[in-house]
């Protein structure tokens, strides 16, 4: 992991015992149940489930430019043959890809994926109708003479995500390259195993398929992390020794009645140090950034468990119905009730 990731180890160094916001006696926040260093970045991507995955390969031997712009589906992109070219349509940005590469729009930006050439662009609809996939999942579109490209690529939801601060300390593409031998000892074997799943038709495929996206998802990220160290949101607030403590402490003990003095307390700087210096490295407030956390770790349980609402409310932190429903609507734009009706795991298509 980059050096700005690091697992931070210097509450195990103070003299005193860490404690509580009540104050009572508390293990260290950045130990584990098992002993271990507290691991951030495994927390918050502990976190990640997606939803409605969709996964295609495509076979083509001409240009092509597919205009993609769907807010709510996150795409990657393996080029398994040949080369391609991704540009983001708002701000022009251009990754030339080759085989062997991986990218991956975290925030599902608008984009057109293609050969590069001069050629039509077509919306993803109109070059589906043209190009149907067949029982495997792969359209083949060889109509053309140039140089054969194989593309690997899905799609899945993010709306159960957006909450996460995972998302929002990611940039708009995440660029992996197969001349990367560390990518390519990970992203070979998945891929070689999303394939065969795809192939076999078996039962139980389609949740195998799911998890797999899952695995794609978490390696794209981490791989991110490993190769640009702390750019943005929390990740950016690790590489503060402090603020890197305040993150872990709210992310080990989220349920517990922090507020701004308590925390600021329990890693040793003054209130007014902790709220400046958070805000301008993670992007929010330490209190904000616990409502999102919790929020983030409620929609999860919703979306997966059957347990009443109270429960849910009272396992993130929070002792009132009422508070823990005001502040779930406001993190997400519903209601809890509603987000768990319209939430629930669907089956990969």
């Amino acid at each position: 992991m980059a050096a700005g990731l690091a697992r931070i180890p210097d509450a195990r160094s103070r003299r005193r015992e860490p404690r509580s916001a009540s104050g009572r006696e508390a293990a260290s926040p950045v130990d584990s149940p098992a002993g271990r260093a507290f691991d951030l970045l495994t927390d918050v991507m502990d976190q990640v489930r997606l939803e409605g995955t969709i996964y295609f390969r495509t076979v083509c031997n001409g240009g092509y430019a597919i205009r993609i712009a769907q807010r709510a589906r996150t795409p990657f992109y393996a080029i398994q043959e040949g080369e391609g070219e991704l540009r983001l349509l708002e701000s022009g940005e251009v990754c030339k890809l080759v085989a062997g590469d991986l990218v991956l729009l975290p925030n599902a930006a608008p984009h057109v994926i293609g050969s590069g050439a001069d050629v039509p662009v077509l919306d993803l609809d109109d070059w589906r109708a043209l190009h149907p996939k067949d029982a495997q999942g792969t359209v083949y579109a060889l109509r053309g003479n140039g140089p054969l490209t194989r593309v690997t690529g899905g799609f899945f939801d993010i709306d159960t995500l957006r909450v996460n601060p995972l998302m929002q300390a990611l940039p708009p593409v995440i660029h992996l390259k197969g001349s990367d031998a560390a990518v390519q000892r990970w992203l070979a074997p998945t891929l070689d195993f999303i394939h065969a799943e795809m192939d076999a038709g078996m039962q139980g495929a389609q949740t195998v398929l799911r998890r797999m996206a899952d695995v794609l998802f978490i390696q794209a990220v981490r791989a991110y992390a490993t190769q640009h160290g702390c750019v943005s949101g929390w990740l950016r607030g690790l590489s503060d020794r402090r603020i890197g403590q305040a993150l872990m402490t709210l992310h080990a003990r989220y349920a517990e009645p922090w507020t701004l003095e308590s925390l600021a307390r329990e890693v040793g700087m003054s209130r007014t140090l902790l709220a400046v210096q958070f805000k301008e490295l993670v992007g929010e407030s330490p209190i904000n950034y616990l409502t999102r956390w919790r929020i983030t770790r409620a929609a999860n349980r919703l979306r997966s468990e059957r347990v009443s609402l109270d429960r849910v409310a009272e396992g993130v932190g929070y002792t009132s119905d009422a508070v823990f429903s005001k502040a779930f609507r406001r993190i997400t734009g519903v209601a809890p009730g509603r987000f768990r009706r319209e939430h629930v795991a669907a089956p990969t298509a």
